[in-house]
């Protein structure tokens, strides 16, 4: 009796530490599991080379950091960007990156998002007419014109002039140009520069761009100086209606991007220069802005840029010139592109 009474007592201690220790495990991991970040990645497009780049650093930084990014690409499509993000939602989402297909009416996709209590980062480009948006990350787009327009104006100025600009749905393109014209529009008041053709390119679509050179051309018996273009697939759309006619590497041109096709352009002397803004910073720095966001914690911004309503916190950062005297120690170099590009 004595020896069973003993077995019992030591059977219960066994159960009773059993249960003492699964309590303990449990409380232990409920305190040190810690909520993975879940981020929502909603981009225009990826027909461009750049959009594709940007897609990749944050692809690989999320990763490198254990964030959870859904990467969503509406293909030029706005009704398929608001389909896209309005199921992103329906995920819970900590923090949405938004790169506008349409600027405008993007700002209904920040308002669903503010109302789930979703902060939203406006990426590369601006989101007009919203008063809930969080951070604005993008390049100092007028700057980014400045530099397209001093350089083409340095180049020729005097003479007819060709002037793209970007799709009317893109805030971006507005800055671009507005930055531009601040150099060209003192030289057509003033007489030297006569316009031939100015107009928008739906859409960014090179095609596009290739119609209004061709037709400009033919409509001034092939007589142009130099040609505006907003970007390296307007550019080389240009330069392909240019080489038609005979007159490729005749007629200088810009661009913007850095696009490994412009940049053996520039090598070959078709493309005069382009715009390097780097993707693989803005693409880390909006990772690093939407973990800061999903915390609660403050983002340092720079600058404000006004979309139509407000003045957003932003962060902008720097573009570069790239020409033939420096596209292999900034490109090359820094490794964007390699030398075997250009050739």
């Amino acid at each position: 009796m004595k020896k069973s009474k003993i077995i019992a007592l030591f059977l219960v201690s066994l159960l009773a530490l059993g249960l003492f220790a699964g309590c303990t495990s449990s409380d232990t991991d409920g305190d040190d599991d810690e909520k993975v970040i879940k981020v929502g990645l909603s981009l225009p497009t990826q027909r461009e080379e750049r959009w594709v780049r940007d897609k990749e650093k944050m692809e690989a930084v999320a990763a490198e950091l254990g964030i959870e990014l859904i990467v969503r690409v509406a293909d030029a499509n706005m009704q398929e960007q608001i389909t896209q993000v309005e199921a992103l939602l329906t995920q819970g989402i900590d923090v949405l990156i938004l790169a506008p297909h349409d600027a405008a009416a993007a700002a209904s996709l920040v308002d669903k998002a503010n109302a789930e209590g979703v902060p939203v980062i406006s990426y590369d480009r601006l989101i007009a007419n919203t008063d809930k948006l969080d951070v604005y990350l993008s390049f100092d787009n007028v700057r980014v014109g400045e530099l397209q327009g001093k350089f083409i104006t340095d180049l020729v100025p005097a003479g007819k002039y060709i002037i793209m600009s970007g799709a009317p749905t893109d805030n971006n393109a507005t800055l671009f140009k507005q930055g531009a014209m601040k150099y060209i529009q003192p030289l057509i008041d003033s007489g030297d520069i006569e316009v031939i053709a100015e107009q928008a390119v739906e859409n960014w679509v090179p095609e596009n761009a290739l119609q209004i050179v061709e037709a400009a051309l033919a409509a001034n018996n092939n007589e142009v100086d130099a040609i505006l273009a907003p970007n390296d697939g307007t550019a080389g759309a240009a330069i392909q209606a240019l080489i038609a006619q005979g007159l490729g590497g005749q007629v200088p041109i810009t661009g913007q991007d850095a696009e490994k096709a412009a940049a053996k352009r520039i090598v070959e002397g078709t493309q005069s220069m382009t715009i390097f803004k780097d993707t693989r910073d803005l693409g880390e720095k909006a990772i690093e802005i939407a973990i800061k966001l999903a915390k609660g914690e403050n983002v340092s911004t720079n600058a404000t840029v006004n979309n139509g309503t407000v003045d957003v916190p932003s962060v902008l950062l720097e573009a570069t010139v790239i020409t033939e005297d420096n596209i292999r120690e900034v490109l090359v170099g820094s490794g964007y592109i390699t030398e075997a590009d250009l050739n």
